[in-house]
């Protein structure tokens, strides 16, 4: 089973980690300062020491002018190694083996590390001059010495470690505290979430309301969450409301023409009839029956269309690109018995053809369920008008001269089952299933179908559709004009 990952803990070690490491390297730049700082005291004292030795240099008080060290007063460093020579070469004084050192000019202070006997030694190399009996009418007589002087450096690491130890276990103790403080305030600002997801978790099968907390609405990196919450619990509601009306609905469609047969069997076999009696009874029958297939027939269509994800129709694999302008000429040429009985001009303009991701049996399921409505609404001897443009998409738009559409049942005119008659008669036409299953075929090819009332009256369907990269550009018009 994989581990539970806990935003509180990355958080708190992530926090963690990034003082960590600001605090090594804070540590280090003071370790590296107070090196610096302590081996400049630690040099100006080897130079005060070497002063204090050049210092001690006097006369021997002898005939040949000699010099000697006197050491009275003077305080060298423990474990202290030196070596004092005059410009003859002669030892005046010295302390332990000072290395062989290269001898500066006299306006150089020269440092050198060495090891001595296991121990690290720094030296500071002086050569000067030393003028005995100053006061001599000749000016004194002046002696070149050289100073060697060196003492163990390993003190200045110890300050340097006493220095830098107040930082570390500050740093710990900060580090301690922080990790505390972190753990509290990360629970205590991502109690949000956990307000979210116990709203989150009231919602039930039959009670879809979620009004996301307002801690939630008032945190900036959760407020697009919530709001998604919000607006995706709302679209489930609506689907799960509109699967119950479609359940609703067919049942009632279905309930209806099965009602209707059985009635029309029924008063067939309550007395004995004619011959033409029982052949009209079981006419009006066959043509109920023919009805409640229709109705099945195109609720199996709809389930068929929205069975198959959008995405898979957008990627061009599950279905062939058909020609809009030759389906529109079949739809066209199918509905003329009806533009005919009612007198109606049907009007093609296309000025290029386009390839849509349909295939042919769908493609005019669309454009005559377009036209067949078109018709249905129009009155007798008017004109329906169908236009075809391409461009980046295919738009298909369908006019008429009738009542137009409701603002009421605009909103539902796409909604399985619904019709603006709301008495389900069988005068009322259709079963209500048509605009649906065009809506279904629109979105399903990664399209959009749209219908709005025109200005001068009428309503006007817009279809719009993705094309093939490469379509055939034919200029033409077709009139259709009933007799």
């Amino acid at each position: 089973m994989r581990k539970s990952l806990s935003i509180t803990r990355r958080l708190t070690v992530t926090v963690l980690a990034l003082e960590f490491l600001s605090a090594m390297a804070l540590i280090g730049a003071i370790t590296i300062h107070e090196w610096h700082v302590q081996l400049k005291a630690f040099d100006s004292s080897l130079e005060a020491s070497a002063e204090s030795l050049m210092g001690a240099v006097q006369d021997a008080e002898d005939e040949g002018d000699n010099v000697m060290l006197d050491m009275r007063g003077v305080h060298l460093g423990k474990n202290a190694i030196f070596r004092v020579k005059d410009e003859r070469g002669r030892v005046l004084g010295s302390a332990g083996e000072p290395p062989s050192l290269e001898l500066p000019s006299s306006s150089e202070h020269v440092f050198h590390n060495m090891d001595i006997s296991g121990r690290s030694y720094r030296f500071f190399v002086l050569h000067g001059l030393r003028i005995v009996d100053p006061g001599e009418p000749n000016g004194g007589t002046p002696h070149s010495i050289t100073i060697i002087y060196g003492t163990p450096i390993g003190h200045v690491w110890h300050e340097v470690i006493e220095s830098i130890r107040f930082f570390a276990i500050a740093t710990a103790v900060l580090l301690g505290v922080t990790a505390l403080i972190m753990a509290w305030s990360v629970r205590a600002v991502l109690s949000p979430v956990n307000e979210l997801a116990r709203e989150a978790e009231r919602i039930t099968a039959r009670d879809w309301h979620f009004d996301a907390p307002r801690s939630a609405k008032e945190t900036v990196e959760l407020r697009p969450l919530a709001a998604a919450l919000e607006a995706a619990l709302a679209r489930l509601q609506g689907s799960f409301d509109q699967q119950r009306r479609f359940t609703n609905d067919a049942a009632h469609e279905l309930k209806t023409d099965v009602a209707i047969v059985k009635s029309s069997l029924q008063l067939l076999s309550m007395r004995k009839r004619t011959v033409e009696e029982y052949g009209q009874g079981l006419a009006l029958s066959l043509d109920d029956f023919t009805r409640l297939e229709m109705t099945v027939q195109k609720m199996l269509t709809l389930a068929r269309l929205e069975q198959q994800p959008i995405e898979n129709s957008r990627s061009g694999t599950e279905f062939q690109y058909c020609s809009l302008r030759d389906v529109i000429e079949d739809a066209i040429h199918q509905s003329k018995p009806l533009a005919e009985l009612k007198a109606i001009s049907v009007v093609f303009e296309c000025v290029a053809d386009a390839k849509v991701p349909i295939d042919n049996r769908d493609a005019l399921l669309l454009c005559s369920n377009i036209l067949l409505n078109a018709l249905q609404h129009s009155p007798n001897g008017t004109t329906v008008r169908i236009a075809m443009t391409v461009n980046e998409e295919a738009w298909l738009t369908v006019e008429d001269q009738g009542e137009g559409v409701s603002d009421e049942d605009r909103a539902h005119v796409f909604e399985p089952f619904y019709r603006g008659d709301p008495s389900r008669s069988r005068r009322s036409g259709g079963t209500g299933l048509g605009l649906s299953i065009c809506k279904a075929i629109c979105e399903r090819a990664g399209g959009s179908i749209e219908i709005e009332n025109r200005v001068v009256g009428g309503a006007l369907v817009t279809v719009k559709l993705p094309v093939k990269p490469s379509v055939s550009i034919r200029s033409s018009s077709a009139l259709l004009k009933a007799q």
